[in-house]
């Protein structure tokens, strides 16, 4: 008799994927003569089975929150950002999660982990976990504080690159970090020339180049060398504990995009071959499996492209001033992170536990143009996965909080964004690439920074150590409006005056 799906069945199948490719192999096997329990033994070499499918947990994993709210506004993203982090804890792979000061949802599908959420996953990597924007992160060059701000900005504005794309052909930067023998890996292969395009670029959205200074305190400094930071502790004694500090925030670029891209294909192959129910987000592909170890590997890649592109950039700057980088720190926050036989996922959260030579690492958080940077030792706080958060977060989404600003016709008045600006970031030489002003990235669009600071300290996550004080910042902006994008916007504005003429006559 012909080997149907319910033979597979009792023979250890589940009803996956592999099912129908393993019945049609079946029988062309069967074809040949061979017995049934040939066929079988050929068809488990083929295609290897599994013997249960994995399902969702009935009850989600536990999870802690290091947040507090107090206004409605708090209160509704709170609660939005605790039902996606629900959402991704009934997933088996998953053990715990947590969520900062920070958080707030990032998407609308199901599972999507939140802006300062992080979790803590059984031999699995989420692609979905730390985003599209892998590897996204904070880089800090001290140098010496004897130069004008204006100076510094200009200089800085000639060298970084932000705006959607590469760099032009003419302006490309070579570095050794293209040559790396990593192009056969499958999740990298044919991307070397987006890595050659997107070296020393900064992108869009909230990535920034910002100038401040920093004066350390002789607790702040005796903090850092009892801890072994005994480099930082030297040079701030050798300046005064003076310096100018140059801080960039970006990720992997289009390369990260590509790399985010195959790993969650393969996750959605891998769980649909061997889960149920899984959400696109949550997909995984397990850590000691082929495709799981190629992906970890190309992570480890994206991370040393990231730094090179970080500190591209500042050597450029530092070049131009005729000055060298006295120290410099770094650290991601979307990203995922081997702590013994666990991987820790975080989706816009800073690593915030003990490196191997068992110092504090060593952290930064924005808060928004206007405030300092904080300079932050972490406190291994294992109730919160030893997490801090990534920096002030946001309360609502960049369109809500613009809503408020616009006319009738979805604009906002050029003078309008520039009295906010003056207000909300007065005396800072703020300066937007693409060329207009994106006030969602003002200070108003982010989350009360004084709160956030407060909610580190009060929930053990870090020890401040430092302040960088704002002096300028460079952020990409609003380019010009594409011809189409003002096409329907036009045509949208004439459909409404007619609409209004329209119901004016009718009135009369």
């Amino acid at each position: 008799m012909e080997i149907k799906a319910r033979d597979l069945v009792a023979a250890g199948w589940h009803e996956g994927r592999r099912m129908g490719p393993a019945l049609r192999r079946a029988r062309d096997l069967e074809s040949t003569g061979l017995s049934r329990a040939d066929v079988l033994a050929r068809l488990e070499a083929e295609f290897p089975k599994q013997l249960a499918v994995i399902l969702p947990r009935y009850e989600p994993a536990p999870l802690a929150e290091a947040i507090e709210a107090e206004t409605p506004e708090e209160h509704a993203n709170v609660a939005l950002a605790r039902q996606k982090m629900h959402e991704i804890l009934h997933v088996p792979v998953v053990q715990r999660g947590a969520i900062m000061p920070d958080a707030c949802p990032s998407g609308s599908g199901k599972a999507y982990i939140p802006v300062g959420g992080a979790i803590e996953v059984a031999n699995a990597i989420i692609p979905g976990a730390h985003s599209s924007d892998v590897c996204c992160s904070m880089f800090a060059s001290f140098f010496p504080a004897n130069h004008p701000v204006g100076e510094i900005m200009d200089h800085l504005q000639k060298v970084t690159h932000f705006g959607p794309g590469g760099r032009p052909r003419g302006e490309l930067v070579t570095s050794p970090v293209i040559e790396e023998p990593v192009w056969d890996n499958p999740f990298l292969a044919g991307l070397q020339s987006r890595a050659r395009d997107f070296l020393a670029t900064q992108g869009d959205g909230n990535h920034f180049a910002y100038v401040g200074k920093i004066q350390f305190t002789e607790p702040q400094r005796a903090a850092l060398e009892s801890v072994g930071y005994q480099e930082l502790s030297d040079w701030i004694v050798r300046r005064d504990g003076k310096f100018n500090v140059l801080v960039t925030h970006h990720g992997s670029r289009g390369l990260g995009m590509d790399l985010y891209k195959r790993g969650q294909v393969a996750a959605r192959k891998w769980c649909d071959e061997n889960a149920k129910d899984i959400p696109d987000a949550a997909a995984w592909l397990p850590a000691d499996s082929p495709e799981g170890a190629a992906y970890w590997a190309a992570l480890q890649y994206i991370s040393r492209w990231t730094r090179e592109n970080h500190a591209l950039i500042h050597t450029a700057l530092l070049r131009r001033l005729g000055q060298r980088a006295l120290v410099q720190i770094g650290n991601e926050h979307n990203f995922v992170w081997k702590r013994g036989d666990l991987y820790l996922h975080g989706k816009g959260a800073t690593p915030a536990w003990n490196d191997e030579q068992g110092r504090p690492l060593l952290g930064l958080i924005p808060l928004n143009m206007a405030r300092e940077i904080l300079l932050v030792l972490g406190s291994d706080n294992r109730e919160f996965l030893s997490f801090c958060p990534h920096g002030a977060g946001r309360n609502q989404s960049r369109s809500a909080m613009l809503r408020p600003f616009k006319d009738d016709d979805g604009l906002i008045d050029p003078l309008r964004i520039k009295q906010v600006l003056a207000e909300s970031a007065p005396g800072l030489d703020v300066r937007w690439y693409c060329g207009a002003p994106d006030l969602s990235e003002s200070p108003l669009g982010y989350k009360d920074a004084t709160k956030v600071k407060a909610q580190i300290d009060r929930f053990g996550l870090a020890q401040v150590v430092g302040e960088i004080q704002p002096q300028g910042s460079i952020m990409a902006g609003e380019g010009p409006e594409q011809p189409w994008v003002k096409a329907r916007r036009e045509k949208k504005a004439r459909h409404k005056e007619e609409r209004r003429e329209g119901r004016a006559q009718t009135s009369e």
